[in-house]
């Protein structure tokens, strides 16, 4: 009783199971076994949220689990899958749950996983699909960020001060506009001048109409976001023009998901 009540313990610091095996003079496997027997997880919680959000996490062997939680309230954990299979998923919800109980939920949260969009439906008919507005902004922002590499590798002068402004000062590019100090010069390092942060950013986009559509497109979404404006976020979507550059994938992909992008906004 001794052994499991110091394995249990030491597990709850998260010391690792070979550590603990170390410290307690028995194998891994024995400190596992212990665990797995205090912990019985639920088949089922007692009341289905109305509000969840699906996720996945990396677990034992670099695997992606999946997990979904509560998404008011205490966050409680509702179900943790050893896998992120539609097939998987598809089960748990359809075994455990009554059609009544699932079509109870109002909403779920997700990223931009297709495979989630899927079949949310099927198993939750009246919820409305709410893409989490963090990865929006990660979406668009990596379109930024490709096009700004994709800019630096076309310059042949790598001294250059738009080349060191790119390099050195990539974070002012992914700042709200409305942030940037357009008044008081600073010591830029990695450019060695003095100027306004929004100087060095002009120095960019005026000088590059492809990269400036890409950086516009990215505040504007962000933008739309931030303010949670339903008619500006469909007229950026709607209205944007491609150019070239990862950033007409990455509308396109929010194009597609529409309705889903809009409640984001919404709710």
């Amino acid at each position: 009783m001794q052994l499991k009540r110091s394995v249990l313990h030491m597990a709850r610091e998260g010391i690792t199971a070979t550590s603990i095996a170390r410290i307690c003079h028995c194998s891994p496997s024995s400190v596992i076994r212990i665990i797995d027997e205090a912990v019985e997880l639920k088949s089922r919680v007692a009341r289905l949220p109305e509000n969840l959000c699906f996720d996945e996490f990396r677990s034992v062997n670099s695997t992606m689990s999946f997990t979904c939680c509560d998404t008011e309230g205490s966050h409680d954990i509702v179900a943790i899958l050893e896998n992120r299979l539609t097939k998987t998923i598809r089960e748990h919800f359809m075994n455990r749950y009554t059609n009544r109980e699932r079509a109870a939920v109002k909403s779920v949260v997700v990223d931009l996983n297709a495979q989630y969009i899927k079949f949310i439906k099927a198993l939750f008919p009246n919820a409305r699909i709410i893409i989490d507005r963090f990865h929006i902004v990660q979406l668009v922002g990596r379109a930024l960020g490709n096009a700004r590499i994709s800019l630096m590798k076309k310059m042949n002068d790598c001294h250059c001060r738009e080349y060191k402004i790119l390099k050195a000062h990539w974070r002012l590019f992914h700042k709200d506009s409305a942030d940037l100090e357009a008044a008081r010069s600073v010591y830029l390092r990695g450019v060695n001048e003095y100027m306004t942060q929004q100087n060095a950013l002009d120095l960019i986009v005026k000088n590059h109409p492809q990269f400036e559509k890409v950086y516009d497109a990215y505040q504007d979404v962000f933008n739309a976001l931030k303010e949670k404006n339903r008619e500006r976020l469909i007229d950026v979507l709607e209205n944007y023009r491609r150019s070239g550059q990862n950033m007409d994938t990455a509308i396109s992909t929010l194009k597609k998901n529409m309705t889903a992008v809009l409640n984001s906004v919404e709710y």
